[in-house]
């Protein structure tokens, strides 16, 4: 169960606070690693990359030797 933090909105008249905001909380209490150990953290799926970079590479076959034909 994530724990509740208070965190400071304004800045004190010594200078800014520069400790933990709301951004950290996960690394305070430790929810980062349980999303990221538990296999739900997405991933790159590698096969949808492969099929765009041979697409890319087969349009760069084909769209120069079509302008040739219609020149």
């Amino acid at each position: 169960m994530p724990q509740e933090y208070e965190f400071a909105d304004d800045v004190d008249e010594d200078g800014p606070d520069l400790g933990p905001d709301e951004r950290d909380r996960d690394l305070m209490d430790g929810t980062w690693e349980e999303r990221y150990y538990s296999g739900r953290a997405k991933q790159r799926d590698w096969q949808s990359v492969y099929v765009g970079l041979a697409l890319l590479a087969l349009m760069g076959l084909v769209i120069p030797a079509l302008v040739v034909v219609f020149r």
